[in-house]
């Protein structure tokens, strides 16, 4: 791989030849640890039932497999499914963490692909087989602990044992978040079977032999380190390992066992700090010595540290030998990392995803430290309303150049008043809109500050309750809705109905009270068993949630993030049912009990989810991304705003080779040094884009990171000659801190920009904040420096996210708008020969008519549908307003049979429909299409006025609204109507 000569490292070697080796390297000093000779003695002695037990977890196995095949995702998801595939495709460098072995495993299963087409699919299917395979772990997990509750060892009990494991390990696999993750290409599908794994090595470890159980825990050190490189949420379960491995039976002292769990929580910490990060950041420190102050060649103090590392471990193991298990597992563990060599050395080969550019040792202990994340107080911090006191330098950001480690800026450290700060600080951040939704939980008054009782009362209704425990009873008791932030279903509210309502499913909490039952069971009789799952439970769930400190504001639900604290409650869940059906002592009874329950529930709760988590057939996410592209001219650069705007485009240019000529910029990356770097590459058919200013002025933590303002030139600054002057470092811009730090100004709020090319008139663009960031200001670069030599695109996020009002000058050509040196008075222009020719004649959204798929209201009807029909309604007025009522009426009856289906949703745009059928003089039309919508959203306020719950504002604003327009049109009737409900 590192050898290989291909551009960006795209050749055989890379792409074919290491991910099987590699994979086979990192396996097979499994079969060295454990020993050849001892790998039989991981089997017990079978009786008959034991075979049954094998079969029926193979049955497990097959019908989650075939669900989740059948139910696949047939290409990219959205969100970072699109970014993975294609970083996994091309063996590339995602977002941190990286998960360099999850990416090994997803290139295994795209090599297995036909064309480029199925390439999506096969990736998608790597996660439905380890997904499978952790139902596999669960019911053997299952089986584990319930022969320790078994109230007698006959025949028939086993088979209850076997009926109560199937159960728990198929509500597992229909259950909602479970079954959402299998079915698209993530990491949470092979990170729960790698967790489990660990969990099943140390329940193994236990019961055998001395001289296994040390090569067992050197295994699982090893096998530690390398499920981080398949997710770090893998160490999560780590907290039980001194406890398990130290207790020896079910009798022991409360103190104890919890010291215990805190040493396992300790050994996270360590592992997380020390080992994943701190490794990285001592080889750079010892580098930057060694070549700084020494003189040696760059990682030198790379090779010295290794050399300290073996002489350590070789006199820890020749003077501690009777600690040497202890000394082999830090080095297993550690060996478990060297996956992350295969990303660094892909970075070093550029490829076009390389996200943080770790190719050298500051980077990589960057990339490692989530750096570009930011961070959340977790035990001790301020308030939101809490003033900075002071700045201090946290410590200094290096970039590496061909004479050594330089320095480039400081990164900051705030100092808040120490009046305003709390321990366990839960409403921390200072975001306008964070504040604003603390606000509105706790019902707190406009001025009011927060205390400690609304800090407390936030982590358990929002942080627990909302992002937590709603979750858990998402996937045990019921869902609402697909809505974001719906709740969860009480026993006594009504199953769906119809279409419309998927999403919305009642298992009438008898997953939850039958884990309950099997909790309590687990205490009573083996308690050893039950501090191990619950330790298991608490850690990937409540703990994990009070260590993430959610801000009040997520752009998606979370609840993939806690999918291995299902896990460990659908094992309660199959306990639950063995505790049950152990209460009849007749054999006829009890079986028949046990197959009704360990069948019917998991057939239930398949029936309730199936129709909301296939993905069969859905293409649509790729059509939309494919009429994004195609919108733009030949070599264009087209700015995104976030991940659903971006990753599936990466998808179509990295996996399907689909319009490489387009850079796609997303402005977050826009933001750091490396991304505005890696942008001078020629990548595939896409030139270098061309920037005035250079690679120094770019640094991070640099003088150009964030540029405020100072206005004091009001007629405007012209941009190309701020540019000359920050490059020179003009002292006029510069402002020094007296920290040993210092940054520019932006001495004007007007901008102007010459357009020589084409008229004598710049464009004037105005900053609507305080400060310009640096993804702006080489945005600003990019158009100087290009001369309109290449088109500019942007979409409505990345539009309204810069702090620069280029509303007058862009000019919509149908899902993008693109720059122009035209100003226009009224907001963006239509071009409307392009705009129809991109919604109309190029597009196909086909896909949005076969009502058997499922387009979930949050990333589909919201994020894509709705947006997609506005841009319909704008074409449509624009040939009103030049005249053309004709194609007006086309453009109108196009959108309706292609984006209105019956099965699909209305929206606040179908108002607009309406209107524009009016001012048409199609009165007639929208009158029947203005009662429908009125019908359908009447219906949604009578459901709820009928479970006495408030009707949601958008339904009240789209009632008024269309009985004002059917008023409009001579029919008060409906407007009556509202009254009657009280609307």
């Amino acid at each position: 791989m590192a050898f290989d000569t291909e551009a960006n490292g795209f050749g055989i070697a890379t792409l074919w030849v290491a991910p099987p080796l590699l994979l086979f390297g990192f396996f097979l000093p499994v079969l060295g640890i454990i020993g050849i000779e001892n790998i039989a003695g991981l089997k017990k002695n079978s009786m008959h039932w034991f075979s049954w037990k094998n079969t029926i977890g193979l049955l497990v196995f097959l019908i989650a497999l075939i669900t989740y095949l059948i139910t696949l995702e047939p290409t990219a998801s959205l969100w970072d499914c699109a970014e993975f595939i294609a970083s996994a495709y091309k063996l590339q460098v995602p977002h941190t963490p990286g998960t360099p072995l999850s990416l090994l495993f997803g290139r295994l299963f795209s090599m297995l692909a036909p064309d480029v087409q199925e390439v999506a699919w096969f990736v998608n299917s790597m996660s439905a087989f380890f997904s499978a395979l952790a139902v596999f772990m669960v019911y053997h997990i299952i089986v584990h602990f319930g022969t320790k509750l078994m109230s007698s060892q006959q025949g028939w009990y086993h088979i209850v044992l076997i009926l109560a494991s199937l159960c728990g390990s198929l509500c597992l696999t229909f259950s909602d978040t479970f079954w959402y993750t299998a079915v698209e290409a993530e990491t949470y599908g092979i990170a729960s079977f790698f967790l489990l794994l660990l969990i099943w090595i140390m329940l193994k470890a236990v019961d055998s032999e001395e001289s296994l159980r040390i090569r067992l825990f050197i295994l699982l050190a090893y096998m530690s380190g390398l499920a981080y490189c398949i997710h770090p949420m893998c160490l999560l379960v780590l907290p039980i390992l001194p406890f398990v491995w130290y207790t020896k039976d079910n009798h022991f002292r409360l103190f104890p066992a919890l010291l215990k769990i805190g040493l396992g929580l300790v050994l996270v910490l360590l592992i997380n700090r020390f080992v994943a990060i701190g490794i990285f950041d001592l080889a750079f420190t010892f580098d930057r010595i060694a070549v700084n102050n020494i003189g040696l060649p760059f990682y030198s103090g790379v090779f010295i540290l290794l050399f300290v590392f073996v002489i350590a471990c070789y006199f820890l193991l020749i003077k501690f030998n009777t600690y040497k298990m202890y000394t082999w597992a830090v080095i297993f563990l550690i060996l478990g990392f060297l996956p992350y060599l295969m990303l660094f050395i892909r970075s070093n080969q550029n490829p076009p995803i390389d996200e943080t550019n770790p190719e050298d040792l500051y980077q990589i202990k960057a990339y490692m430290n989530r750096e570009s994340y930011g961070s959340s107080p977790l035990l001790y911090g301020p308030y939101f309303d809490a003033k900075i006191e002071n700045v201090t330098t946290k410590n200094k950001a290096y970039y590496k150049d061909d004479s050594g480690y330089k320095v480039a800026g400081n990164r900051a450290n705030y100092e808040f008043e120490k009046s305003r700060q709390t321990i366990l600080p839960r409403m921390y951040s200072r975001d306008a809109h964070h504040v604003e939704a603390y606000r509105q939980w706790m019902g707190m008054k406009p001025n009011e500050k927060p205390n400690f009782a609304y800090n407390i009362k936030f982590m358990l209704s929002y942080q627990i309750g909302h992002m937590y425990l709603r979750y858990l009873l998402w996937n045990f008791v019921g869902r609402e809705s697909d809505i974001q932030d719906s709740a969860w279903l009480k026993p006594w509210d009504r199953l769906s109905k119809g279409n419309f309502e998927r999403a919305r499913n009642q298992y009438w909490m008898i997953p939850l009270m039958l884990g309950i039952i099997g909790a309590w069971t687990q205490f009573r009789k083996d308690k050893k068993g039950f501090i191990v799952n619950l330790v298991f439970f608490l850690c990937t769930g409540l703990i994990l949630a009070l260590y993430l400190n959610s801000p009040p504001i997520e752009p998606r639900e979370r609840d993939y993030i806690y999918v291995a604290s299902y896990i460990a409650f659908a094992i309660w869940v199959g306990l639950g049912v063995l505790s049950i059906v152990q209460l009849f002592r007749k054999p006829g009874i009890a079986l028949t009990l046990g197959a009704a329950i360990g069948l019917l529930l998991p057939v239930w709760m398949c029936y309730q989810n199936y129709d909301d988590h296939t993905r069969a057939g859905r293409t649509f996410q790729m059509d939309y991304a494919k009429a994004m592209l195609n919108t733009c001219a030949p070599n264009a650069v087209l700015f995104t705003g976030g991940d659903n705007d971006t990753f599936p485009l990466w998808y179509l240019q990295e996996v399907e080779g689909f319009r490489t000529d387009v850079r796609v910029v997303v402005l977050s990356y826009f933001n750091t040094d490396w991304y505005i770097n890696q942008l001078k590459k020629q990548y595939y058919k896409s030139a270098p884009l061309q920037l005035t200013l250079t690679e120094k002025d770019y640094h991070q933590y640099g003088l150009n990171d964030v540029l405020y303002i100072d206005d004091k030139i009001k007629q405007g600054i012209d941009v190309q000659q701020y540019l000359s002057l920050i490059s020179a470092e003009h002292p006029a811009l510069k402002v020094v801190t007296g920290k040993d730090d210092a940054y520019h100004l932006l001495p004007s709020r007007l901008l102007k920009l010459k357009t020589s090319n084409y008229s004598a008139e710049p464009l004037f663009l105005r900053v609507s904040g305080n400060y310009l960031e640096k993804n702006a200001l080489a945005i600003l670069d990019l158009i100087v420096s290009n001369e309109w030599k290449r088109p500019f695109y942007f979409n409505v996020t990345s539009m309204n996210g810069l702090g620069i009002e280029l509303e007058p000058y862009l000019v919509q050509e149908g899902l993008l708008y693109r720059l122009s040196p035209t100003k226009s008075e009224n907001g963006p222009a239509v071009n409307i020969d392009l705009t129809y020719k991109n919604l109309i004649e190029l597009t196909d959204f086909s896909n949005l008519a076969d009502k058997q798929v499922n387009f979930n209201y949050e990333d589909y009807h919201a994020r894509m549908i709705v947006p997609l029909r506005q841009a319909f309604n704008t074409l449509a007025e624009a040939y009103i307003l030049e005249g053309d009522n004709e194609k007006a009426v086309e453009v109108i009856k196009v959108s309706l049979e292609k984006l209105h289906y019956p099965h699909l949703l209305p929206s606040f745009t179908d108002l607009y429909v309406a209107e524009l059928l009016i001012e048409l003089g199609n009165t007639k039309f929208a009158q029947d299409f203005t009662e429908q919508l009125f019908n359908f959203y009447y219906d949604q306020a009578i459901i709820n006025i009928a479970e006495n719950k408030t009707v949601e504002r958008l339904d009240q604003y789209m009632l008024r609204q269309s009985a004002a327009i059917l008023n409009s049109l001579g029919d008060s009737s409906y407007s009556k109507t509202l009254t009657t409900i009280g609307l």
